[in-house]
């Protein structure tokens, strides 16, 4: 049975957004057909590499040698000491230390790459020198614009690029994002494809399916799921709910946290039908999913994918976004189910739209979502994942 090793800035318990979430979902669906092992970074920094077991994986978790833990975003730390653990985390020669020995000892006929802030460059240039093939899955931007500062941005994206030449093969979770990196050079050597992420196949999405109420007639009650950032676009959101009567909409339920909170309280006002929900336990988000009539997504920036998509339509529950990244390409219908970015009036159009379907169109919506998300499965995750590996597995690289 073939050794993968999956490399990752975090692993659960461990976690800060989806990346985590997918790239667990990944180890233990190949953990059927190859011997999977994950590297990543843990919350000490006593220069000791702990290991433990996580639903059957085993994990190593590297010491930070850092300013800071990434885990803990750096929430304490002056901008400069965040400057000083970006600069020490182009190349992190401690950790280079560790996963060289560790690849050497362990062995991996295959190290596939995620996220590697915390780990560093040192990931590639540790398993290149040891001839052990790599693949990386680009999930956002981070190798090409990975702090708001121009120049060191600049300074990164260079050197990842001359990095970039030792992955044999790279993977994006859209055909936006990889369009995006292998554009500015980077991959150049690396076979390119495609594999969107999947969703965990949670049970409790199929029964809050089932049990889900299509609202055929009255007002509705519109979701919002995510962070409350700039990117994000929750303020044009409320601006097209605000110009929409109770008649209409009856309730929007923002469910998320972030820095606009108290800024989005504001623009909400006086507007009593806007609540905010504050973040969620991942065990819920199914059954607040399921309650609401229509799911919005209305970022203005390039989503690498939008996995808030495949729940919400796992439960059943239409979603209407922005045509933004790789987001317009996982919709069910892109021409039909999606909006201009920056644009309350397109999200209002949007929302009058699903409000004067049918009866027996609204039905048949449910339905469909819910079959589509069906396809993004393990089945599909672990056969594109294995027609990648095997192939470099037995050419050695």
């Amino acid at each position: 049975m073939a050794k993968i090793m999956i490399a990752h800035s975090l692993y659960p318990p461990d976690m800060i957004g989806g990346a985590e979430v997918s790239t667990q979902i990944l180890a233990q669906t190949i953990n059927r057909q190859y011997e999977v092992q994950v590297m990543t970074v843990g919350g000490h920094n006593d220069s000791q590499v702990r290991t433990d077991i996580v639903n059957g994986i085993n994990v190593i978790r590297l010491p930070y040698n850092n300013r800071y833990w990434i885990g803990e975003h750096g929430r304490n730390s002056s901008v400069l000491n965040k400057v000083v653990w970006r600069v020490r985390d182009i190349f992190n020669f401690r950790q280079y230390q560790h996963i060289k020995k560790h690849l050497t000892e362990h062995k991996p006929d295959l190290v596939h790459t995620h996220n590697l802030a915390g780990l560093s460059l040192a990931m590639w240039r540790a398993a290149h020198e040891l001839n052990i093939p790599v693949v990386h899955t680009i999930h956002d931007f981070a190798l090409i614009d990975p702090i708001k500062i121009p120049a060191y941005s600049k300074m990164y994206r260079l050197i990842s690029k001359r990095f970039s030449r030792m992955t044999a093969s790279v993977i994006g979770v859209s055909n936006h994002i990889l369009g995006t990196h292998t554009s500015l050079g980077l991959f150049e050597n690396s076979t390119k494809h495609v594999i969107y992420n999947i969703v965990d196949n949670n049970p409790c999405a199929a029964e809050r399916y089932k049990e889900k109420k299509v609202n055929t007639s009255g007002p509705m009650i519109v979701g919002y799921f995510g962070q409350l950032t700039d990117v994000k676009g929750v303020h044009y959101l409320i601006r097209a709910v605000k110009a929409l009567g109770p008649d209409i909409v009856e309730k929007l339920y923002i469910f998320g946290d972030g820095p606009l909170l108290d800024s989005l309280k504001e623009c909400a006002l006086p507007d009593h039908r806007i609540e905010f929900k504050g973040k969620i336990p991942k065990t819920d988000v199914m059954k607040y999913m399921a309650a609401v009539d229509l799911v919005i997504v209305p970022s203005t920036w390039n989503e690498p994918f939008g996995l808030v998509v495949i729940e919400a339509y796992q439960v059943g529950t239409p979603v209407y976004a922005s045509r933004v990244g790789g987001m317009a390409e996982i919709l069910l219908n892109t021409e039909k189910y999606s909006f201009q970015p920056n644009s309350s009036e397109d999200i209002t159009r949007s929302i009058l739209e699903y409000f004067h379907m049918s009866e027996s169109e609204k039905v048949a919506l449910k339905e469909q979502c819910h079959q589509y998300s069906l396809t993004f499965n393990e089945s599909y995750q672990l056969q594109k994942h294995a027609d990648v590996y095997d192939r470099l597995i037995e050419c050695g690289g």
